[in-house]
């Protein structure tokens, strides 16, 4: 009977640990750029749509995949807002240029987190992808830009890993976007 009791209280164990609960993480990028100040004292507006089908980034994966979700607590556009006005602040865009003014959309179009558990390890996998459309003057130019992360860890990540790894991907995007020769080309030219 006891050795029942110890095999029964062994799988509960296991079964249990093999069950994820839902992470809620708040998302707050930081990007420094590097290179030349394109924006020469240029007037900017940025506006940052959230394009994705669904606001929960994906699941942790483990017995219940399909509730062991991660979503985002604060508010994607405004965290992704603040660090493109920093970025562009960065770059030297600040309104003191008599310089026609640029209006530039963030279209977030992916966000997404995907694990899977092979041999003991969590896989994550995470890709974001922004389009960032610039206007100045009537003038247009558009960028995609993408960054994917792959990470492997020993147990389930917590949320403030989650949160960090995260956070670094959309910084990587937001830099790539605003280190693109092709968009301060343009910037420059208008």
């Amino acid at each position: 009977m006891s050795r029942l009791l110890v095999t029964l209280m062994l799988s509960v164990g296991l079964l249990s640990a093999c069950a994820l609960s839902p992470q809620i993480i708040d998302l707050h990028p930081q990007v420094q750029v590097s290179g030349p100040a394109y924006g020469q004292g240029r007037q900017i507006s940025v506006t940052v749509n959230d394009l994705r089908d669904n606001q929960i980034l994906g699941s942790r994966g483990g017995v219940y995949g399909n509730s062991s979700t991660i979503t985002i607590n604060n508010s994607l556009t405004a965290a992704v807002q603040t660090a493109a006005q920093n970025a562009l602040s960065q770059l030297g865009f600040n309104g003191n240029s008599s310089a026609k003014p640029a209006q530039m959309t963030i279209s977030i179009e992916t966000l997404t987190y995907d694990t899977t558990q092979k041999s003991l390890m969590y896989h994550v996998d995470l890709a974001a992808v922004l389009k960032v459309t610039t206007t100045i003057d009537g003038s247009i130019h558009e960028g995609s830009y993408t960054t994917q992360g792959k990470h492997q860890f020993g147990q389930a990540p917590d949320a403030d890993k989650n949160a960090s790894i995260i956070n670094k991907l959309l910084s990587d995007t937001i830099d790539r976007a605003f280190s693109d020769p092709n968009l301060a080309r343009f910037i420059l030219k208008n």
